[in-house]
């Protein structure tokens, strides 16, 4: 598993060319997350149909390969040194494929049945770094800002509160899963919006809504 997310890594470098400084973190990171987020869910659910297995692993060499595209896009500006307009359609990308990751991630922590300290401590130290990968996206300077840390800190404090809530329910791991990374989702997009300078109620309101209806979904399905 850990050597599937190796080679995905390094898959990452030679497709992303030479990479500097931050670059060598902030441009990995996500791919690698994913698959190895990818590779826990398939040792933690062996049993599906040949066919669900087929086209999830079509699923993710092309999730892969969009990822690819998108970090490519952000790597070719800060070569440039300006924008263009493809990261338009690059930023929504970094930020779902977080949300993938997290979705991954999440369903195979509450897979291992670590106990609620371990998750605590694992599921902060995860938000706090696929947040602060999230923001770089927005500025790609060669230098993270302080506020990006401090952002950061508190989805990730955010994201423990939530976890802590829920861990009074009985859950599916994958719907638990689900749900908590739909309130991370949530708590980035309002991130994005405060740092964008476009935050409003209704921005708000909406991903309430939305972490709502899933977390009622996951509860009663």
């Amino acid at each position: 598993m850990a050597a599937f997310a190796i080679l995905a890594g390094f898959l990452s470098f030679i497709s992303l060319g030479r990479l500097e400084g931050i670059e060598i973190v902030a441009l990995p990171i996500l791919p690698s997350l994913f698959a190895f987020g990818v590779s826990l869910n398939q040792h933690f659910f062996p049993n599906f149909h040949p066919t669900v297995k087929g086209l999830s692993r079509v699923a993710f060499f092309a999730c892969f390969y969009i990822l690819l595209l998108a970090l490519n896009v952000f790597k070719v500006e800060r070569g440039r040194g300006e924008r263009i307009p493809l990261e338009k359609a690059a930023k929504p990308v970094i930020f779902l494929a977080t949300f993938g990751v997290s979705f991954l991630l999440l369903t195979a922590l509450y897979k291992f049945e670590l106990g609620v300290s371990l998750n605590v401590l694992v599921i902060f130290i995860l938000v706090f770094l696929l947040t602060l990968d999230a923001l770089w996206f927005l500025t790609i300077a060669d230098l993270l800002e302080q506020k990006f840390f401090v952002m950061a800190g508190l989805v990730a404090v955010a994201a423990v509160q939530v976890t802590l809530a829920f861990s009074f329910f009985s859950w599916k791991a994958h719907l638990r899963g689900l749900s908590e990374a739909v309130f991370f989702y949530a708590a980035l997009g309002v991130t994005r919006a405060y740092q964008e300078k476009h935050l409003k109620y209704s921005i708000i309101l909406e991903y309430i809504l939305a972490s709502l209806a899933v977390f009622l979904f996951a509860r009663f399905i």
